[in-house]
């Protein structure tokens, strides 16, 4: 397992302890060797159905991470108001969106190339886009705190909540698709609201880790590299022959 600095995370727990913790809260997707067995459940039942062969294809669908929608400032007559945001170089630098964007892209891309390097196929898929029927998918949201500890998707953007912001991480069998990775609160529930209030869903797990909202390039791609390896071993463990798929 990759070592971290402590740049990804200060806190009362160690840097290693907090980015490469395992989050086991049922069924199948990332889970760490030598887990604490219970007695068999549905769950646990499910999770034999998750088999993985090298010769399918991973599919990396892009993290879900909100970012405002930001504005820029018009003055009299339709013409932009001088300023700092409105030049094209710091605008780009300034909007929560293309933040958002680049942190996402630049996941999306290392975890695809990363996964090539091991030997698996592998295919980026936008957040939206229908997943195949064959194939495993990993998939994931980064999320953040509040001051009342309520859990939401993670948003970019000026003064938006925390720092720093975990990333939840599943993977799956396509054919044999799990529930959602987390429900939306009631009271958004159509799960358009950028920063909805969100809860894990208690019958899928995933690996969580942890990164700053500003973190530079290289860290995004550490990080990419990290859940890659988990992927790989997790891959490797529950790895069949394709006939016998």
């Amino acid at each position: 397992m990759s070592r971290v600095t402590s740049r990804l995370y200060r806190g009362t727990d160690s840097p290693m302890k907090l980015i490469l913790r395992f989050v086991l809260l049922a069924a199948i997707g990332f889970a760490p060797r030598g887990a604490a067995q219970s007695s068999p459940t549905a769950s646990d039942a499910e999770q034999q159905k998750h088999l993985f062969s090298k010769d399918m294809t991973v599919y990396v669908r892009d993290f879900e991470l909100d970012a405002q929608n930001v504005q820029v400032d018009q003055g009299v007559g339709g013409q932009v108001r001088p300023g700092l945001i409105e030049r094209p170089s710091k605008r780009k630098q300034q909007d929560p969106q293309a933040l958002a964007k680049k942190i996402v892209d630049t996941m999306s891309k290392n975890l695809v190339d990363d996964l090539e390097k091991a030997g698996y196929k592998a295919e980026r898929i936008g957040l939206h886009d229908p997943a195949p029927s064959v194939g495993a998918l990993l998939s994931g949201v980064f999320t953040e705190v509040d001051e009342g500890n309520r859990m939401h998707r993670a948003l970019i953007g000026f003064g938006s909540g925390s720092a720093k912001m975990n990333l939840y991480v599943t993977l799956s069998d396509l054919a044999n698709p799990q529930k959602p990775l987390y429900n939306v609160a009631k009271e958004d529930t159509s799960g358009k609201k950028p920063g909805a209030a969100i809860t894990m869903n208690p019958y899928v797990a995933a690996a969580k880790f942890v990164m700053e909202k500003n973190a530079p390039e290289k860290t995004v791609k550490k990080t990419a590299a990290q859940i890659s390896a988990e992927a790989v071993d997790h891959l490797k463990r529950y790895q069949v022959s394709s006939a016998s798929k």
